[in-house]
């Protein structure tokens, strides 16, 4: 077995997000706290995002049109 650890998503915080969403932070705050947005974590106080989880949230707001 290897020692090495397994990857995963990278996390992003706040204004690294809001950025790629084009968006403000407090945009994304407002967000958290109405559970609108995508999917954080709070490590120690800190929000983080998984890039994968973020852009699963931005895939799930996709409308085909038929």
């Amino acid at each position: 077995m290897s020692d090495e650890p397994a990857l995963t998503s990278p996390l992003l915080d706040s204004h690294e997000v809001a950025v790629l969403l084009k968006v403000s932070e407090s945009t994304l705050s407002r967000w958290r706290a109405d559970e609108k947005g995508p999917p954080f974590l709070k490590l120690g106080g800190i929000t983080r995002y998984r890039l994968d989880a973020v852009e699963a949230w931005l895939e799930s707001l996709s409308h085909e049109r038929p």
